[in-house]
């Protein structure tokens, strides 16, 4: 905790999140990375957060964004160059609250002041993975990869540590990102588990009806 900066350059990635233990690639411009290689470089640390759009009168304005206020410090573990494009891998460690805006000073990339007293769970050991109902997850899984017509590898998927699963889930199956964002936002593992699976049970039915009332 005490190698974790209070402050963090920021990347708003919309629709996405990162997971503590969970890995995030990112694709961006090689002329972009080299407007922000220097911040990023140098601590290696950064938030990754979720913009938000605001609605006027009813009417999303894609104009004005607000980012959320919880994110997750990553680790910049790998930065590749091909063909103009960068590939940035980050590493979730720690959940964050956003505490303020930091005036930039002309800089690039913005940053924030943050939080992370309250997901310390993140990077200490836990005895929920115990208490996890993971069957139930992966009977609601089994279900839900059928209605989206996806064959995963389930000996993978099996193998995987419970919370790990739960993070991979989170981050790649096409929820919507307040859906993410509220994976994201829950403290426990335990809690996580049981909203992904309600999340997973609804996205399936959903799709079911939706299929069955149009034919």
């Amino acid at each position: 905790m005490e190698q974790l900066p209070e402050v963090l350059p920021v990347f708003r990635v919309r629709s996405t999140i990162l997971m503590p233990r969970a890995i995030l690639p990112i694709t961006m411009s090689e002329s972009d990375y080299l407007g922000v290689a220097s911040e990023i470089l140098e601590n290696n640390l950064i938030a990754v957060i979720q913009p938000r759009p605001v609605f006027v009168n009813g009417a999303r304005n894609l104009e004005l964004i607000e980012p959320f206020k919880t994110g997750c410090a990553g680790r910049i573990s790998d930065v590749n160059v091909v063909d103009g494009e960068v590939s940035i891998i980050i590493q979730g460690i720690c959940r964050f609250e956003t505490i303020s805006e930091i005036p930039t000073d002309g800089a690039d990339m913005k940053r924030i002041s943050v939080s992370y007293d309250k997901y310390m769970i993140d990077i200490e050991e836990t005895d929920e993975l115990q208490e996890m109902d993971k069957y139930r997850l992966m009977s609601a899984l089994n279900t839900y990869f059928k209605t989206i017509e996806v064959s995963p590898n389930w000996k993978e998927i099996e193998r995987a540590p419970a919370d790990v699963l739960i993070s991979a889930l989170a981050m790649a199956c096409p929820f919507h990102p307040s859906e993410k964002q509220s994976l994201l936002e829950v403290v426990g593992i335990k809690e996580r588990s049981d909203m992904i699976t309600k999340i997973i049970e609804m996205n399936s039915f959903d799709r079911y009806d939706t299929a069955r009332t149009v034919n």
